[in-house]
């Protein structure tokens, strides 16, 4: 096929749903004004080599920016990174010759996202963690065999197994059966806070470890209907479960020196590699271990729980008759639930300790729903408190867990008017992307009200491509429904209970890889009348 046919077939996959037309801007030439309806002949189309970017050089491409000393393109700066690209070069950018490594091209622009979005294929292929493949199907292959779950997986093998668990994970009343289990969860917590608290009533720095105890002990209390301990008193540093939170911290700190740095580890087995496999194979050796007696309890009841009663890994078993498909599930939940979970709620408490107007229009909503602090959350609640629900998006739209996703082109394309050859990986920074001013008026400031809809429209109308902090299509994240239940019900509980106030440094960012502070989280919790 010509370049020229492959163009216009890629063409007629931007229209949307039923010759829906996208969205349009000067940026984004629709497809009427690229083809002629008369002589098909295309016209606007720049060829990929003028997609402008930062220069590249013979041999080392543009490795030579991630590089130690000599380069300027920091992996845990990538935050800013991405901004000077969108500053620098506008919002189509490439970054091609990486060592190892696709092209890049990032894609500043909702109407450009939507573009690869509404074009994706029926396998969408997203370009994220080579290395965790090859720990699921190269290394680890005796384990995971053909069943290697979602997360680092693509083609026929992540659309089998998404197949097979979508219709539990996603349905819309998913994660309804398991308030009642994560308002438990969340009670223990702030039981757990009030410990905490020094004599000036604030948590201490390294409060969000103790978040990430929450965060495990609430998706081990869905995923296996297990209650792990992890928010115990009396936990030891050799603890299985602190050794699974450690697992996990050491897979994320690792992660992005083996994602985005030269891949040695290709070539041989370097420190930073032996670190990242050891945590994953302590961190699936334990969790084994009580995804196993999940399915021996399972077993031993029998049919007697009815199954809005039973755990994720209970009903996946039921569904396919495959506890190997389960217990993958179940890791690849734990894997990335705990940190992007943890992280997310720790955001939101700086937003809101910040801006104590927004904080206080919070409390009385919840207020009037929670009557005490003691209340407990229930689902009929959780639908009366759209103020919090806006506050958690408001968060996320500022500081995304992940800060950006993208696609791997399975075919040519054309985005934003140039042509994409197949192969690219095509990026979506949705840090920038959510904090430009002419997508949120003042970006930098925290406006829950946004999200608010009055009269059926919300108070300024959002492109819904340009704040996807769950992802989008085939690939969204599977445990979403879980995780907006556990972040209503925790944070409904401690600004019923607290009025929250930080009094230090404006907190700092780093890529670790999710968007985690830096800063020591020393909260002030003053008890509500």
């Amino acid at each position: 096929m010509t370049v020229r046919r492959r163009l216009l077939e890629e063409l007629r996959k931007t229209v949307g749903p039923y010759g829906r037309r996208p969205h349009t801007t000067s940026l984004q030439p629709v497809v009427e004004d690229l083809v002629d309806p008369n002589i098909r002949q295309i016209t606007d189309v720049k060829p990929y080599s003028e997609v402008p970017g930062p220069r590249e050089f013979p041999l080392v491409g543009n490795a030579w920016r991630f590089l130690p000393f000599i380069g300027h393109f920091s992996i845990e700066q990538l935050d800013q990174v991405m901004w000077s690209l969108y500053r620098d070069y506008g919002k189509v950018v490439k970054v091609g010759g990486l060592v190892g490594h696709p092209d890049l091209v990032f894609v500043f622009d909702g109407n450009c996202i939507e573009q690869v979005f509404r074009r994706e294929e029926v396998m969408p292929h997203r370009p994220s963690m080579p290395s965790l493949r090859y720990y699921k199907q190269y290394l680890r292959k005796d384990f995971f065999g053909n069943t290697a779950g979602v997360i680092g997986i693509h083609g026929k093998q992540w659309d089998e197994f998404r197949c097979q668990v979508q219709q539990v994970m996603l349905q819309s009343g998913a994660a309804k059966n398991y308030v009642g289990p994560l308002n438990q969860v969340a009670d223990d917590f702030m039981s757990r806070m009030e410990i905490l608290k020094d004599e000036n009533q604030e948590l201490p720095d390294n409060f969000l470890g103790e978040i990430y105890k929450w965060a495990l002990e609430s998706i081990g209390r869905v995923a296996l209907d297990t209650r792990l301990g992890c928010l115990r008193n009396d936990i030891s540093q050799d603890s299985e479960t602190r050794r699974i939170i450690q697992s996990i911290h050491t897979f994320f700190v690792n992660v992005a020196e083996v994602e985005l740095r030269v891949p040695f580890w290709r070539v041989w087995s370097t420190p930073t590699w032996k670190k990242y496999i050891g945590a994953l194979d302590v961190f699936r050796e334990l969790c084994m271990k009580y995804i196993s007696e999940a399915t021996d309890r399972m077993q031993r009841e029998g049919q007697e729980r009815t199954m809005e009663d039973r755990s994720l890994v209970e009903k996946i078993i039921l569904k396919t008759k495959n506890p190997k498909i389960a217990a993958v599930l179940a890791l690849d939940l734990l894997l990335v639930g705990v940190d992007t979970t943890s992280i997310s709620v720790t955001s939101s408490l700086y937003q809101l300790a910040k801006n104590p107007e927004k904080q206080e229009a919070l409390f009385q909503e919840l207020k009037a729903v929670l009557p005490t602090p003691e209340t407990p959350v229930e689902v009929k609640k959780l639908e009366k408190l759209p103020y919090l629900k806006a506050c958690i998006k408001e968060t996320l739209r500022m500081y995304p867990v992940i800060i950006g996703n993208g696609r791997s082109l399975q075919s040519d394309a054309v985005v934003g008017g140039y042509h994409i050859p197949k192969g690219v990986h095509v990026i979506f920074p949705h840090l920038v992307v959510s904090n430009i001013e002419e997508n949120f008026p003042q970006p930098n400031r925290f406006i829950p009200e946004r999200w608010i809809k009055s009269d059926g429209c919300p108070a300024h109308k959002i492109h819904p491509f340009v704040s996807l902090p769950f992802g989008y299509g085939r690939r969204t994240c599977l445990g979403r429904r879980f995780a907006e239940a556990e972040l209503q019900i925790l944070l409904a509980k401690i600004f019923r209970k607290y009025k929250v106030e930080y009094h230090y440094e404006d907190f700092k960012y780093k890529i670790c890889p999710t968007y985690i502070p830096e800063n020591p989280l020393k909260f002030r919790l003053i008890n509500r009348q």
